[in-house]
């Protein structure tokens, strides 16, 4: 999509943060899997991952909601969102952990992706919970960049006992085995997550050298 590559260099000649090459190519394969009509999104700047997201979701009749805490950001995503012609996002400028947010996100959400203040990461987790259902998808990201600011994050997931999964079937998702032709790729993401049917597990994936994501699945 033109509008996302000029809004990609846009914010990065203005220093303003969003998913990396690696996490989008990672998002286009993870929702092409699961499919999903209803997508939440923690924090979504100036409206990259939500274009990005809602484009990809956009042919089987899927939507986005998207929290924005920055109103300027979130006019500005407004403002991208309507040149992309990208119109199954609909976007609030609320901070989620205060945000009367069971009046507007439809229940059950089926993807979920966190990207706001790493610190907090727990305490969103907390909330969209509530909106999540046995098929529900999480995406975290930037969780080795910043692995020492995710205490609450750490902390909720010892809580509610949801356990780490590295090495599925033998195999790790590292930058070395990620990267590439994805259709390559595809048999082994297939045989990770079949793991994950039966059980609430995390898996970090390491997506660049010093960055990666975790994925959460109830």
């Amino acid at each position: 999509m033109e509008k996302l590559k000029e809004l990609r260099k846009s914010c990065e000649s203005r220093r303003i943060p969003i998913i990396s090459l690696a996490t989008e190519r990672f998002l286009w394969k993870l929702l092409r899997k699961h499919k999903p009509k209803i997508c939440l999104e923690i924090w979504g700047a100036v409206g990259y991952s939500s274009i990005y997201i809602g484009w990809v979701i956009k042919d089987r009749g899927g939507k986005i909601t998207s929290f924005e805490i920055s109103y300027p950001a979130y006019q500005e995503g407004l403002q991208n969102s309507k040149e992309a012609h990208c119109y199954n996002i609909i976007s609030y400028p609320y901070d989620v952990l205060y945000a009367p947010i069971k009046k507007l996100v439809q229940s059950p959400v089926d993807f979920i992706f966190i990207d706001g203040q790493k610190s907090q990461y727990g305490e969103y987790l907390e909330i969209v919970e509530k909106f999540s259902s046995p098929h529900t998808v999480i995406v975290i990201d930037d969780v080795i960049k910043y692995h020492n600011k995710l205490v609450s994050l750490y902390s909720f997931l010892r809580k509610k006992q949801i356990n780490c999964v590295w090495t599925p079937k033998g195999g790790s998702f590292g930058w070395e085995n990620y990267t590439g032709d994805l259709r390559n790729r595809k048999h082994k993401w297939n045989e990770a997550f079949s793991d994950f049917e039966n059980s609430r597990v995390y898996q970090i994936i390491q997506l660049e050298p010093d960055d990666g994501v975790m994925v959460i699945v109830k």
